[in-house]
């Protein structure tokens, strides 16, 4: 019997590696197709299948993002299904999606992939299956170079309700085979933190062309980030973007604010 249960996981486990990443593409669309058709936003909410369809969505991501032909596919087909954000020097990547499971505010989850020492890729869930907690959704991933390694800027964008947004810078590291999370690389008036953010008012910058809004940029020439003031306005009652901007430059260790 354990003879029989050991070739039956190999057999598995050798199908999935054997998959091509077109493949693995179209079994991660017929997840989010579930996800969708269980959801709030789409059909009839089921919540069990809904969840179930999630769980199935994160565990083949983190199943088959150990592959590094995984990490180089570009996924065409997920456009518009998904977001997928991935570094400059394509060792790092988030895999964030819609949960379907709000309103007007919207929850998503993410997995990170990554390239650690030796070319080993890995995967790291943002939260756990169980975790009830609403997050953002990842756009763009800035890099600089420093003497430790590569740091990486990574802009996630949050929806609050139709009119309250909020968009995040937040720092990543690999360390060795370990995804660093946030180390503390920002220096701001308040001390060293691993990210920042602000929160505004969506029809304040609903002119702008591209979905999602770009509020985040960074200049590789400077090794510098920078975001807009966001200031307080009785007609934009969660605040209005502007277009006078907060930088931050890189010295070398630390992103410090500039001007």
């Amino acid at each position: 019997m354990r003879i029989v249960l050991l070739l039956f996981i190999l057999a598995a486990s050798m199908n999935a590696l054997g998959q091509t990443p077109a493949v693995v593409e179209r079994s991660i669309i017929r997840h989010l197709d579930a996800i969708g058709r269980n959801g709030t936003y789409g059909g009839v909410y089921d919540e069990k299948k809904n969840d179930a369809a999630n769980e199935r969505l994160r565990a083949a991501l983190i199943k088959f993002g150990s592959r590094a032909d995984i990490l180089k596919y570009r996924f065409p087909k997920l456009s518009g299904k998904m977001f997928i954000a991935t570094s400059p020097d394509g060792r790092f990547r988030a895999y964030s999606w819609d949960l379907e499971t709000g309103g007007t505010m919207h929850d998503f989850d993410t997995v990170y992939q990554f390239q650690g020492k030796g070319g080993k890729v890995r995967t790291w869930p943002s939260k756990s299956a169980d975790e009830d907690t609403a997050g953002g959704f990842f756009t763009d991933i800035f890099q600089v170079d420093a003497a430790g390694g590569p740091i990486y800027l990574a802009v996630s964008n949050f929806i609050a309700s139709s009119s309250l947004a909020g968009q995040t810078l937040s720092a990543f590291k690999i360390a060795s085979d370990k995804l660093v999370i946030e180390p503390k690389v920002i220096r701001t008036a308040a001390g060293l933190t691993g990210s920042v953010g602000f929160v505004f008012d969506f029809f304040s910058v609903v002119d702008h062309p591209e979905r999602p809004v770009k509020l985040f940029f960074y200049d590789a020439n400077k090794k510098e980030f920078r975001f807009p003031v966001v200031i307080e306005d009785p007609d934009v009652p969660q605040g209005r973007v502007t277009d006078k901007f907060t930088r931050y430059g890189f010295d070398g260790k630390y992103f410090v604010k500039a001007g």
